[in-house]
């Protein structure tokens, strides 16, 4: 049987309420490790988002999106 997330790894995801798509989305694309101190403004202008120390592409949203609409 396929798993949840279609990559053949995942059979049950637990998970407290806060942030379960932020952790989706950083299964289904590559995330990257930045720094506190980045900007969120100049982040932003580069299509960049942050979840803490992590970046985040706006590609990886759409991502997300686009495996969760068909559910």
């Amino acid at each position: 049987a396929e798993s949840p997330l279609g990559l053949g790894q995942v059979d049950v995801l637990v998970t407290t309420a806060g942030g379960v798509e932020e952790d989706l989305i950083k299964c289904l694309a590559p995330t990257y490790v930045g720094d506190f101190s980045l900007r969120g403004r100049d982040l932003r202008q580069n299509g960049i988002n942050r979840i803490g120390n992590l970046l985040v592409p706006n590609d990886n949203y759409c991502k997300f999106e686009d495996w969760l609409m068909p559910i």
